[in-house]
């Protein structure tokens, strides 16, 4: 599976769900507008967006050939998702004004820790021995000082 079906497959839905709740919330419920909770929104998906920046220029340096170990991916085995899960999806949330869009980053991390272990296997096998040293080292999604799996 490559990046992109990967990470479509998994964040697609959680956008959705982000999409969906703003409208519930904002043109059906007509709930109030929160300003400095836009203000806040903004800055969160700013640098959510670096993020996703960042990690995907690393990945286009490697042109496919190599498993890319460097930059956001020396400290996250899956920064396009961390940058999304963490900084771009809570950020639409509070720009968009929606509550229920919370639910659509649930989905999205549930869809990752359950489709995860399947890409990683294709890495392995692809990669072998590098790989497992590179999983050994990175956390899965954000680096903890306690532990590499997340």
């Amino acid at each position: 599976m490559n990046t992109q079906s990967f990470a479509f497959k998994v964040l697609g839905p959680g956008y959705g769900v982000i999409v969906a709740g703003s409208v519930i919330e904002n043109l059906i419920l007509r709930t109030n507008w929160f300003m400095l909770g836009s203000l806040l929104g903004f800055l969160w998906l700013a640098v959510g967006l670096g993020g996703l920046v960042l990690a995907v220029r690393e990945l286009r340096k490697s042109e496919g050939y190599m498993l890319v170990q460097s930059g956001p991916f020396a400290w996250s085995r899956n920064p396009i998702v961390a940058a999304n899960l963490l900084g771009i999806m809570p950020g639409l949330c509070l720009v968009l004004n929606t509550n229920l869009g919370i639910l659509g980053i649930l989905a999205a991390a549930f869809l990752f820790l359950k489709n995860v272990g399947a890409e990683e296997m294709e890495l392995e096998d692809q990669f072998g021995e590098v790989y497992q040293s590179y999983r050994e080292r990175v956390s899965r999604l954000v680096p903890l000082p306690f532990t590499s799996s997340l």
